[in-house]
């Protein structure tokens, strides 16, 4: 498994894509895929070809996938896609596109993260403004199971002002070695970061925390 994918759900505002395709993550990639819902096609082409353009520069494979509503055919077409190029890093853009193609991408690249362990971001923001790579498997962290310790250190890490470390857990608060793996197993699930042994938060760990023990 190598390299990584870049998803781009495709609009009519081309500016969006633009900015998109401006972005550093777009120029690190092997694969990058436009994905567009059927309808307003004469608006969508130079979108597309801009991406295909970009992909050539870059020397990267460039694919655009078609779907229709209710039509199962390009959603696993995509999934197909990405079993076959094995990405171990994908990354979609969350700021473009149809509506209608976000809870059919999350499902599709949900299912890779799944069966594959790669990375998968979604690039987080609000049009026209600053933008965050998150991990996507982390807003479906609900729909997970989270074992009572995992669900204790997200209440500590999400509680607490300073960074921690699997370090300071062991030696401040207690916890066995073992902390190391329940760690590596939220991070998994999107809930946090660990990099060069520091505990890092996301988007997705403070929702789910807020959500749970958040005074509201």
């Amino acid at each position: 498994m190598a390299g990584a994918c870049f998803i781009i759900p495709v609009g009519l505002k081309r500016e969006k894509i633009e900015r998109i395709l401006e972005t550093s993550e777009a120029k690190r990639v092997g694969c990058i895929v436009t994905v567009t819902v059927t309808g307003y096609e004469r608006d969508k082409t130079p979108l597309v070809e801009a991406a295909s353009v970009l992909a050539e520069m870059i020397g990267a494979r460039h694919e655009h996938i078609v779907v229709e509503p209710g039509n199962v055919e390009g959603p696993v077409r995509l999934y197909r896609l990405l079993c076959s190029e094995a990405p171990s890093r994908v990354i979609v853009a969350g700021v473009s596109g149809s509506r209608y193609l976000y809870p059919v991408l999350f499902q599709v690249l949900l299912m890779y993260w799944r069966v594959s362990g790669a990375e998968v971001l979604v690039q987080h923001g609000v049009e026209g403004g600053d933008y965050s790579l998150e991990p996507l498997q982390g807003f479906a962290s609900p729909a997970m199971k989270l074992t009572s310790i995992q669900k204790d250190l997200l209440r500590l890490i999400y509680t607490s002002r300073r960074e921690l470390s699997g370090k300071a857990l062991i030696e401040e608060y207690g916890y066995t070695k073992s902390v190391y793996s329940v760690l590596a197993d939220m991070e998994r699930k999107g809930l946090l970061r660990v990099r060069r042994g520091r505990i890092e938060k996301t988007l997705p760990g403070r929702i789910l925390y807020e959500m749970l023990w958040g005074g509201g």
